[in-house]
Parts: C-alpha cells; sequence; structure tokens
C-alpha cells in the first residue's frame, strides 16, 4: 500500500472522527498498567479517556515504586486535550507535560487553529510557530493511530509535537500477535514507531488489542536496541 505523506496525514486525522456519527467510536476508558523490564518492576502508569463538554480529556500519568521512588524518579504526568473541528477531524487544543516539581522538564503548548499556531514555552522560554500541515502532541497521536488500526494501514508518517520540537514519527504496521496479560491472552496489532531522521536511537514498539476496541495492551521503549520501559496492562474499566 503507498499513501503519499499528504494524503495519509489527512486521512489520519479525518479518520479519528471522519463521519457524522464518529464520535460514537470514540468512548471512555481507563487502563491501568504495570511498569518495568525485564528484570525489575518500577512502577505504574495510568491511561485514562474522558469527555467534558466539547472536549476529550486524554492522559497518562506514570508513578513509580521501591528503589526507583527512593531514588526520586518522580511522577510522570502528560495530558493532552483534544476537540473536533467542523469537518469533524480531531485537533489538540492543549498539552501538557510534568515530572515533579522539575521546573525545566515541564512543557506546556496551545493550537490556534484558527491561525494555524502552535505557542509552546519551555525552561520558561515561550515560543511562536506557523502551523502548515496537520500536527498531533506526541500523546493524542495514539488515539489517531487507534482509530486508523480499524480499517488497516501498513505506514503512516505524521507530524507530532515532543518534547518542544515539532517531529516526524513514521508508525509502521508489523501484523498480529498474541501477548499475555494479567487479564489474558489477547491477540493484537503491533505498530512501531520512530523519529524519521535516519537514527533510529529511540524506538517505541505498540500493541493494539481489537477486543479492547484497540486499547493498547503493551508498550516498549527502546534506547539504543534496549529495552527501556515496559508497560503492560494490568486493568480496564469503561466508564
Amino acid at each position: 500500500m503507498k499513501i503519499t505523506k499528504l494524503y495519509l496525514l489527512t486521512l489520519l486525522l479525518g479518520l479519528v472522527l471522519g463521519t457524522a456519527n464518529a464520535q460514537s467510536d470514540i468512548a471512555p476508558f481507563e487502563v491501568e498498567y504495570d511498569v518495568g523490564n525485564n528484570l525489575i518492576t518500577a512502577g505504574s502508569a495510568k491511561l485514562s479517556l474522558k469527555k467534558e463538554g466539547d472536549e476529550w480529556i486524554y492522559s497518562l500519568i506514570t508513578s513509580p515504586s521501591g528503589i526507583f521512588k527512593l531514588t526520586g524518579k518522580g511522577k510522570i504526568q502528560e495530558i493532552s486535550v483534544v476537540r473536533f473541528s467542523d469537518d469533524k477531524e480531531m485537533q489538540p487544543k492543549r498539552y501538557t507535560y510534568r515530572q515533579d516539581e522539575e521546573s525545566k522538564r515541564s512543557v506546556d503548548a496551545w493550537f490556534n487553529w484558527e491561525n494555524n499556531e502552535l505557542t509552546y514555552k519551555k525552561r520558561g522560554e515561550e515560543v511562536v510557530e506557523q502551523l502548515n500541515d496537520p500536527i498531533l502532541d506526541r500523546l493524542s497521536v495514539t488515539l489517531t493511530v487507534m482509530k486508523q488500526l480499524k480499517t488497516g494501514f501498513d505506514q503512516a508518517a505524521l507530524q507530532v509535537f515532543d518534547n518542544g520540537r515539532i517531529k516526524t514519527v513514521v508508525f509502521e504496521n508489523q501484523g498480529e500477535y498474541d501477548v499475555n496479560t494479567r487479564l489474558g491472552k489477547f491477540r493484537t496489532i503491533k505498530v512501531k514507531s520512530y523519529n524519521r531522521d535516519g537514527s533510529r536511537r529511540r524506538e517505541t514498539t505498540t500493541w493494539f488489542a481489537p477486543a479492547l476496541d484497540f486499547v493498547p495492551v503493551m508498550m516498549e521503549q527502546h534506547k539504543q536496541g534496549q529495552l527501556v520501559a515496559r508497560l503492560t496492562i494490568s486493568k480496564l474499566d469503561r466508564p
């Protein structure tokens, strides 16, 4: 399947809520994960999606435990607020990143779609950038991938705001795999993502479960080929 970048960006964003009834395709959920690697358990994480008025609040909170808590590895919180435009495309509205009280790691971003501007603040500096293409933040992009998996794709290149930079992130569909979790075994679709800068030093792999409406049941982060962290589902609620 060969799809041009511009067409694919439009397709992916439009498919998130591409029809008049599309909002029913996104339902609130709350997922809890065990966090660790092949050797130890480092903590827990909670991923949730809820609706407030005409906005959707998507958040990921990671909390350390044990030695990681004692050594100062603090709680990380990411929040993405998204809305839907008149033509039903998903658009990020606000994004925040916090790691305990470490202000130098904090990121705040605001998306002005009327003026096609992105304003973000990092390390006390405020920057305004003009947006020429559709863009997502690094958290809300997961919702787009979940939606696109329902119709299928081989590869997608998306513009993503990540840690104070706009990056092109490639998502590759690597087929179906079985994943064992505390909730049982799930048939999943494995998706690998990485920055399209040629290095591929950092990669994220996510296993989405069609039986759970494509909610991620496992996520792994690798740096220079080494496993950094793994999130495995332990609980799922649908309010």
